[in-house]
């Protein structure tokens, strides 16, 4: 991949550049914009209008399902992070517009002062009042903090939290621990739950585009940001529960979105399009969605990595297997 041109470079990519670029319709075209649009500030407003359509592979979620060993959540004093850790091999995604497998490393949240703001992208020039985003880096790279360093290492998926008159179910367990980090530097264990359990899957249907993340402590990163139109929803008073975290000044922490930047010209992709289009983002669901995690090869050969919890995907004689163990071990 080329290096990634600077705020004062042209982001428009030469006569010569375009007839030495991948095909259009393949992966390699969708990467190939990173160094022309890398650069440029996020977070920018989605919409259907103005995107690019474009068809990619169906994107596969693994071991999304499979029960961590712990789940840590922390207030940094800017936002609430959740990490997990795994005995074995983590969750991870493959395919769609990834030439890669990305592997989930951390989550954490924007939000607002009231239900009017409080996401960091807009929707069709609309505001929700908060949003979820979810980093991934590309396992080549083998942590976050390397990935971090090269423009193709990081995606961000964001999920816009939307309001909602009942509570979301998947932010409750979540948002059971926010009491227990009110204070800056804090941190609780939460769960455990599989990550099934609070992110919403798709495998079609979202939007990427390319752009810079800038950090508190002035560091520039090139991230591919992907925004699903499935999304999360959200009550007045799980609302109010993270209104209740404090900031590093042991304030409410009342804002921590980041101002809109302007789009300009750069590629926003709507990936394999599907549903309804007469809205940018899809209605709050009236019930949950079914899990689309697959067990990954590794645990497909490996049965026994699963952890107790997951006992039910093993097959019925390997249970019975388990069960004729567990009764032994009590007898002794």
């Amino acid at each position: 991949m080329k290096p990634v041109k600077s705020a004062d470079q042209n982001c428009v990519p030469t006569e010569e550049e375009l007839e030495e670029a991948p095909k259009f319709g393949s992966l390699e075209w969708i990467h190939f914009w990173s160094t022309y649009e890398g650069h440029l500030p996020t977070p920018i407003d989605i919409s259907i209008t103005g995107s690019l359509r474009y068809i990619c592979p169906e994107l596969k979620w693994y071991n999304f399902d499979v029960y961590p060993h712990k789940v840590k959540m922390t207030n940094t004093g800017f936002t609430v992070v959740i990490g997990a850790k795994w005995r074995t091999e983590r969750p991870y995604l493959e395919g769609g517009p990834f030439l890669e497998k990305h592997i989930l490393s951390q989550i954490h949240f924007h939000w607002g002062a009231d239900m009017m703001e409080g996401s960091d992208h807009t929707v069709d020039k609309r505001r929700h009042p908060a949003e979820m985003q979810v980093t991934f880096f590309r396992s080549e790279y083998l942590t976050q903090e390397e990935a971090f360093k090269h423009p193709d290492g990081v995606v961000m998926i964001c999920y816009l939290i939307k309001y909602g008159v009942n509570s979301d179910a998947r932010l409750s367990w979540v948002l059971e621990g926010f009491p227990r980090i009110k204070e800056p530097h804090t941190n609780t264990r939460i769960g455990p739950y599989p990550m099934s359990h609070l992110l919403p899957m798709f495998y079609e249907d979202y939007f990427l585009y390319w752009g810079r993340l800038d950090t508190s402590k002035g560091e520039t990163f090139v991230l591919r940001w992907l925004v699903p139109r499935t999304n999360l929803f959200a009550s007045f008073e799980q609302m109010m529960a993270f209104r209740k975290i404090w900031d590093a000044w042991d304030e409410p922490l009342l804002r921590n979105f980041r101002p809109l930047q302007p789009r300009r010209n750069r590629h926003v992709f709507f990936i394999s399009p599907h549903w309804s289009q007469y809205n940018s983002l899809l209605p709050i669901p009236r019930v949950p969605e079914e899990s689309i995690s697959i067990l990954s090869p590794e645990y497909q050969t490996k049965l026994w990595m699963l952890p107790p919890q997951n006992a039910y995907m093993l097959p019925q004689e390997e249970k019975q297997v388990e069960e004729t163990a567990d009764k032994n071990e009590e007898l002794d």
